[in-house]
């Protein structure tokens, strides 16, 4: 059954080919291979003057296009900032090739300092960053395998993102897309003490995913701790999933998060309640000192979800709870609300039921 339910060869190794051409250029586009490229300076920057009102959707969007150290002056209460559109990073400070003039940014991060929500109101996806994403500048032929920028959310709420239709004009973050609240492809994600609320993307797809975050293409290990993941749901992955790129999750808590398609990869998704992973190359998924509760999943891996079309990869669940499990037309004994298919999958110091 599962032969039939389950594509082994998936989304990911066609989505490598697509990434691949996609990546390449011409010679007249790109730069020669030693091209010596200066990063462009990581600035502090500030939005807002002291008041709520002072810290406004366009002041942030344009704050976060070129990256840097962003910090909030909102006033002593906490404050939503209501987004217009997705915020989107580009890859330079102009966002040009670097052949064209432009310096790669090495650092995007937001602070909230705990006071601040950002708030898309169910319309778009709150955040986009793509490596290969040309309006944004290619730092090389070789896009794909970019990790210069490191994106990190931090001490924030981010809620009611929407990325159902994807980005207006930008490509996909590839497989089909996701990511309500953070979508991205290449560079590096780091995530600490996030909360993700009623975040989404679509509802029934073979391979997209990723309700609250999803990641596509990453060499580089995505961090997530200390965060929390509440109503997120997307057609796999209802709160996080991941194409081809390794995670590490770490003393967080996912609550109601939910896979809403049906028929599996060979149909419209339904895999992953909470966590999807889908790739290879030998990449792994932690989880850690964390919380799984009520994870809703009809197909596989209500809880994780987790295939490596190699065999090469690996999961590690230590010390971590999951409970109120329900769906599941298939799973990897004894785990019911898990699907592993890889090197080898390890549970220690964890009750999984």
């Amino acid at each position: 059954m599962l032969g039939v339910r389950i594509r082994l060869v998936s989304a990911f190794v066609a989505t490598v080919a697509c990434l691949a051409a996609g990546a390449a250029v011409t010679a007249a586009q790109a730069a020669p291979g030693a091209l010596a490229m200066v990063n462009a300076p990581v600035v502090n920057k500030v939005v807002g003057t002291g008041t709520a009102a002072s810290c406004t959707d366009t002041k942030l969007h344009a704050a976060v296009r070129t990256g840097g150290i962003i910090s909030f002056n909102c006033g002593p209460n906490a404050v939503t900032i209501k987004l217009k559109s997705t915020l989107r990073t580009c890859n330079t400070h102009n966002c040009k090739h670097p052949w064209q003039g432009g310096k790669p940014l090495t650092a995007m991060t937001i602070d909230g300092g705990g006071l601040v929500t950002l708030d898309a109101g169910g319309a778009f996806g709150i955040y986009y960053a793509n490596s290969c994403e040309e309006s944004f500048g290619w730092l090389s032929s070789s896009c794909d395998k970019d990790k210069t920028l490191k994106v990190t959310f931090k001490n924030i709420t981010l809620k009611n993102g929407n990325a159902t239709k994807g980005v207006p004009g930008k490509a996909s973050v590839g497989g089909g897309g996701g990511g309500g609240a953070i979508a991205m492809r290449g560079n590096r994600l780091v995530v600490s003490n996030v909360k993700f609320t009623n975040n989404i993307c679509m509802k029934a797809a073979a391979d997209a995913g990723g309700g609250a975050i999803r990641v596509v293409g990453m060499a580089t290990t995505v961090s997530i701790s200390k965060s929390t993941f509440t109503s997120n749901r997307c057609a796999n992955g209802g709160a996080v999933s991941s194409l081809g790129a390794p995670v590490s999750i770490t003393s967080s808590t996912f609550t109601s998060n939910r896979a809403t398609g049906t028929g599996a990869s060979s149909g419209k998704g339904g895999n992953g309640g909470a966590v999807y992973y889908d790739g290879g190359r030998a990449q792994n998924v932690t989880i850690s000192a964390s919380k799984f509760t009520s994870y809703i999943a009809p197909e596989g891996g209500p809880m994780v979800f987790f295939v490596s079309n190699d065999f090469t990869g690996s999961l590690t669940i230590t010390g971590t709870t999951g409970t109120k499990n329900t769906g599941q037309s298939f799973y990897t004994a004894p785990y019911k609300p898990i699907y592993f298919l890889g090197n080898n999958l390890t549970v220690s110091s964890s009750s999984i039921h």
